[in-house]
């Protein structure tokens, strides 16, 4: 049997705890009604469960939106197909394979080692050639206007000076270079999985302040998936 790629760092044995998480969450609800607790206390535990089977209903669907939003990526990138693409933040490489099997040149760049040693079985797995590097994606050592794409997958929201980020995507893109970018929105889905973080994700007016603040013109931002925004932009040309 072909082996297939693997874009998760996270063992596939801990799909394994869901059921037995749901079935724990309904037992403490039907305890609840067994019992004559305060109405307070009755509600934040229900509270407490309803949110937690919302964040495994969503989790399993987050795969599926990832896989998703990379797919717009590259549809945005269209207009520069078979062009030298770098892929900020690159990961195991969900996004930066895709790039390739449909004709762009990409290059990877992530901090996480661990994460590129998995991109580029990916990449040997699907018959792409791609060279992964480890890297700060907001200081790199390529020259300016070194590429006609720049794309990012989940990566704005967690990195810790996404401005510093985008000014370094706008130095490398060629004039008349795009940027596409997907990243995580505000709303219920995303509450329900990443609470603890929900404050980092960035709104639509942010996103533009730093599009803006970094030099990009053309800026879009729409809803991509219940999870994403797709982020596009434009380097100025030289004509402009």
């Amino acid at each position: 049997m072909a082996q297939k790629p693997d874009y998760s760092l996270h063992s596939k044995k801990s799909f394994g705890l869901v059921i037995p998480l749901i079935l724990l969450i309904l037992a403490i609800l039907f305890i609840i009604s067994l019992f004559r607790w305060p109405l307070a206390i009755t509600v934040i535990i229900g509270l407490i469960a309803a949110n937690a089977l919302l964040g495994l209903f969503f989790g399993l669907k987050m795969h599926a939106s990832k896989s998703r939003a990379a797919d717009l990526i590259a549809e945005a990138l269209s207009e520069r197909s078979g062009g030298r693409i770098l892929d900020l933040g690159a990961g195991t490489g969900i996004l930066t394979v895709r790039l390739a099997k449909r004709g762009y040149r990409p290059a990877g760049v992530d901090l996480n080692a661990r994460a590129l040693e998995r991109a580029r079985q990916n990449a040997a797995i699907e018959g792409a050639e791609i060279k992964f590097q480890e890297g700060d994606g907001a200081s790199l050592k390529w020259g300016e206007e070194s590429f006609d794409g720049v794309t990012s997958l989940n990566l704005l929201h967690e990195t810790d000076d996404p401005a510093a980020l985008l000014k370094e995507a706008h130095r490398l893109l060629k004039p008349g270079g795009l940027l596409a970018m997907a990243d995580m929105r505000r709303g219920p889905a995303t509450f329900s999985i990443f609470w603890f973080g929900f404050s980092t994700f960035l709104t639509r007016g942010a996103l533009r302040g730093l599009m803006e603040g970094a030099g990009f013109s053309d800026i879009r931002i729409g809803r991509a998936t219940v999870f994403h925004h797709l982020i596009e932009a434009r380097k100025a040309s030289d004509n402009q």
